[in-house]
């Protein structure tokens, strides 16, 4: 699928989104402040690639632009006139596999092209590689062609209208101009001269830009908009588009179809909403599709370095474990001398016989500990990334997908460290009946609380290290292996 959008019009809303396309490379332009209407101004790429639905911030502008055009993998950038010129920029899209994203020209920069001599712009489109501007007071088209802008006369019948319009439409350049009766003319450029090709459009609104059939929309009496074809100067109407009063809407073109894109924004005092929106109409439908909403698109590079981290942290963690196992052995000479792991006052625990905590008291303790973080987890990353707070790192690629996983983790060993360090056991294990001792039966000390909640946050974000546990009858895994504790119930088991 091919996405083309409309080139912006003098009879259009000043204040809707600047919008270009190229058929594959979707330009935008809006204010990315609070309540949007002010700057900074980003210049948004959206390559509707394989199906993607993402979109990237290209360029930020403190100016506003005051047009946008494309072609093929190019996009220029127009701003408001100072010293009786008007400034472009423009870039070339290019795809970096490594970190799967379009960037603009080396360093993803624009670059500055030769000023447009005037005050004000009527109309800005792009054709063939090389960008086209109609200065209003002129009689004449300029082409920017290499480092110099050239003169092209325009019709006499487009200079008499009062709006004068550059599209790109079925695979040609057309200059369009309406008139005070709001009748339209039009004339292709073919062979270095204009032919005029005439359309008959009431209320006519704009044209479809690089649109692989002639298009346009117009408006009637209550205010709706239709999408039409246009064949031999006659239109035929395909669709109406519905209004909202919160949306700018702009019509696109999506292969033998068409599509509409939808800018959403709603700002309240502490918060701003901002939705980009496009709906499908597949050829021959009689109405758009629901709306898939387009995400921001972020590198994928060094994405996935948590993996090889995690996975030399897991085989070190079990390394160790066989150590420190070693070390724990009877045949170990060191293991007969007295000990005195902890400093913690022994009687801040009752001295109960060390009956093992059962595992499933083991799962449930964990489970309570998760609990509370886990809900602060969904309510920090809410909205599409709450259904990710099951997803560790270890099984996901792509780092962002389990931040909501390794925010739940990261703040529940917080508080299971502080717990135990203070009290011998955590929410969980008190409201379980258990506590953390060290392999003795003695209080363990504050490193060894601080080394089992650490090794119990690595086996959180890499599941595999669950295995010992889950094989062990009561549980017992790699973090009470390192750090030379076991967790024990605080009363008699009858069991």
């Amino acid at each position: 699928m091919v996405l083309v959008a409309a080139s912006p019009l003098p009879n259009l809303d000043a204040q809707r989104v600047k919008a270009a396309s190229s058929g594959a490379h979707l330009w935008w332009i809006f204010p990315a402040g609070f309540d949007r209407t002010h700057g900074p101004f980003e210049l948004i790429h959206h390559a509707f690639t394989d199906d993607e639905k993402q979109f990237q911030v290209a360029s930020i502008f403190n100016e506003e632009p005051i047009a946008v055009a494309a072609d093929g993998d190019r996009v220029w950038v127009v701003f408001e006139s100072l010293n009786h010129k008007m400034e472009v920029v423009s870039g070339a899209t290019q795809f970096n596999p490594a970190s799967e994203l379009w960037f603009i020209t080396k360093g993803g920069a624009l670059q500055l092209c030769p000023s447009i001599a005037g005050d004000s712009l009527e109309s800005f489109a792009a054709f063939n590689g090389e960008a086209w501007a109609i200065v209003a007071g002129e009689q004449v088209a300029r082409v920017l062609h290499g480092d110099k802008w050239n003169s092209v006369q325009l019709p006499d019948a487009i200079n008499e209208c009062q709006a004068r319009m550059l599209v790109v439409a079925g695979g040609a350049l057309n200059a369009l101009g309406q008139a005070a009766d709001k009748s339209i003319k039009r004339f292709k450029r073919e062979s270095q001269a204009w032919i005029e090709s005439p359309i008959k459009a009431r209320e006519f609104l704009y044209a479809v830009d690089h649109s692989a059939r002639f298009a346009c929309v117009t408006g009637n009496r209550n205010g709706e908009e239709v999408l039409n074809w246009i064949e031999a100067g006659e239109l035929t109407p395909i669709v109406e588009i519905a209004k909202q009063s919160n949306a700018t809407r702009r019509v696109l073109g999506v292969a033998d179809g068409f599509a509409c894109i939808e800018f959403a924004g709603r700002s309240t005092q502490n918060t701003a909403v901002r939705k980009t929106l496009i709906s499908v109409l597949a050829s021959g439908a009689a109405q758009f599709n629901e709306p898939v909403v387009l995400r921001v698109q972020s590198s994928m590079a060094s994405r996935w370095y948590h993996l090889p981290i995690l996975g030399v942290l897991s085989l070190g963690a079990i390394i160790a474990a066989f150590l420190v196992r070693a070390l724990n052995s009877p045949l170990n000479p060191m293991e007969n001398a007295p000990s005195k792991e902890g400093a913690v006052d022994s009687q801040a625990l009752a001295q109960t016989p060390g009956t093992p905590f059962k595992k499933w008291r083991r799962i449930l303790a964990t489970a309570i500990d998760l609990l509370p973080c886990a809900i602060a987890s969904l309510v920090i990353f809410k909205g599409e990334y709450a259904i990710q707070i099951l997803i560790p790192p270890l099984l996901s690629p792509d780092i962002e997908i389990s931040l909501p996983y390794i925010a739940m983790v990261v703040a529940t060993v917080a508080f299971s460290m502080l717990e135990e360090i203070t009290f011998g056991r955590s929410m969980g294990k008190r409201l379980m009946g258990g506590r953390v001792v060290s392999i003795h039966g003695e209080p363990a000390a504050w490193w060894q609380h601080i080394a089992r909640n650490l090794l119990k946050g690595l086996v959180l974000l890499s599941p595999v290290l669950t295995i010992p546990s889950l094989l062990s009858p009561m549980g017992a895994g790699i973090p009470e292996i390192i750090s030379r504790t076991k967790v024990e119930t605080t009363e008699l088991d009858p069991n």
